[in-house]
């Protein structure tokens, strides 16, 4: 199966314009909207202030008796704008470390360090070039996420000053796991507190794309690219922790996410998805996977798995773990399918059943890219529904499953010797798009 997911070298300048434009222009869409309260500043003691001028309130004159009112009561501040320099907060921080660690070491260094002796030649020289990419997208993140706060009346956080920590290579790639860790726990704790759907369909689509980077490395770390079926979501306080270990210069803390008389979110709306549908949606995909891995596990042995012509070009340390980790994202998808089943059921809903299926692999070698083409689109149908769930704990549990999904996606693109990470912002597809997709595996529902 052809998956339309696929795109571009990740080196290619144009892919990089068109995701920076195309994560640009959805963020913005919300400011176009003209939601209430898109005039107006974050700054001062509830947001970050490191490398910025906070402006001053300017009072307002009171009309006299014989004058005409002319002025009006200021909007308060756009509520996204505090979840956007939260994470304009991390994206500064992942942008700089990235911008210094590439500046300081080169290409061979990289490819050399320590933590890397077990891969093969074809990991190892990837990992520059993917390391470039992942900066690359943290600075497209910076400058859009940047300039949309600005187009909600905010005025964005600067960059403050860092200490890495690291003196080799190892440790520099062992930073850079901790830290997009952290990025996608910190975006999975704070998507509930996005109002604009225009704002929290790029956010999922940053939030997916961070997952992939650090399923990325945290295989190159010797660690398990996925090692939850369930993404666990961070607090601020949690997140500021652990980022504070790093920034050297004053900076204030974010303001509340989600603090009192804010808006509704726009998810919470009144549409013709119930979160019944969305889930029943999300389980028939969860069954597809389910199944996929089941039977693909059962046809070819541990043995066939890691000697897969797909995998040829690397060496024992990727083979080898190849069986425990496809074994380890079955295991995901089984559990993905009993959670969301027993949710249906306590919503009052009825669970959609397993259906019978034809994946058409014939090798081991097919088995791997369709599970390739299956988890991409799980990635784009869970990013497409996201506005659509009203309930918060099915939201939280549905962006965790989400990530999860991004990490199997990346680590199944780079057994299939692909881009873990194709695109700066992962795209949703509609359920139309998506069915599309899965019926070409369905033989019958």
């Amino acid at each position: 199966m052809t998956d339309p997911r696929r795109s571009s070298s990740p080196t290619d300048s144009s892919t990089d314009r068109l995701s920076r434009r195309r994560f640009a222009g959805a963020l913005a869409a919300a400011g176009v909207a003209g939601i209430a309260g898109c005039s107006g500043s974050s700054g001062g003691d509830g947001t970050p202030t490191g490398g910025m001028d906070t402006p001053m309130d300017t009072p307002m004159d009171t009309p006299t008796e014989t004058e005409e009112a002319t002025e009006t009561e200021a909007e308060p501040p756009n509520p996204d704008v505090d979840v956007l320099n939260y994470a304009l907060t991390l994206e500064h921080l992942e942008n700089v470390f990235y911008r210094e660690g590439l500046d300081e070491f080169g290409a061979d260094e990289l490819m050399a360090a320590d933590s890397l002796s077990s891969f093969g030649e074809t990991l190892r020289m990837q990992v520059p070039e993917y390391l470039a990419t992942v900066g690359a997208h943290e600075q497209a993140h910076v400058d859009a996420i940047s300039a949309t706060i600005e187009d909600l009346g905010g005025t964005p956080v600067g960059e403050a000053e860092y200490d890495f920590g690291y003196s080799t290579p190892s440790e520099f790639l062992a930073t850079a796991g901790a830290l997009e860790n952290t990025g996608v726990a910190a975006y999975t704790g704070a998507a509930a507190a996005i109002k604009q759907n225009a704002v929290l369909g790029a956010a999922a689509g940053i939030q997916s794309v961070e997952a992939r980077h650090a399923s990325f490395l945290n295989l190159i770390n010797g660690e398990s690219p996925f090692p939850s079926g369930v993404e666990e979501a961070s607090t601020v306080e949690e997140v500021l922790e652990i980022a504070g270990q790093f920034i050297t210069s004053e900076v204030a803390s974010p303001a509340p996410l989600d603090g009192e008389a804010e808006p509704t979110a726009d998810r919470k709306a009144e549409n013709d998805v119930s979160d019944v549908d969305v889930l029943n949606y999300a389980l028939t995909l969860e069954h597809l996977e389910n199944a996929f891995y089941r039977e693909g596990l059962e046809t070819y042995s541990d043995d066939e798995l890691m000697d897969a012509s797909v995998l040829s070009e690397y060496g024992e340390g990727i083979r080898m773990n190849v069986p425990d980790h496809i074994r380890t994202v079955g295991a995901h998808e089984a559990a993905h399918v009993s959670a969301i089943a027993d949710t249906v059921e306590q919503l009052g809903g009825t669970p959609v059943e397993e259906a019978e299926y034809d994946f058409g692999y014939t090798n081991p070698s097919e088995f791997l890219g369709v599970a390739r083409a299956l988890e991409n689109t799980g990635v784009s149908a869970y990013a497409g529904q996201a506005g659509t769930v009203a309930d918060d704990a099915v939201f939280g549990a549905a962006v965790g499953i989400h990530a999860v999904e991004a990490r199997h996606a990346a680590f199944l693109n780079e057994l299939n010797v692909e881009s873990p990470f194709p695109m700066a912002v992962d795209e949703p597809r509609t359920m139309d798009e998506v069915v599309e997709i899965a019926s070409q595996f369905i033989v019958e529902q």
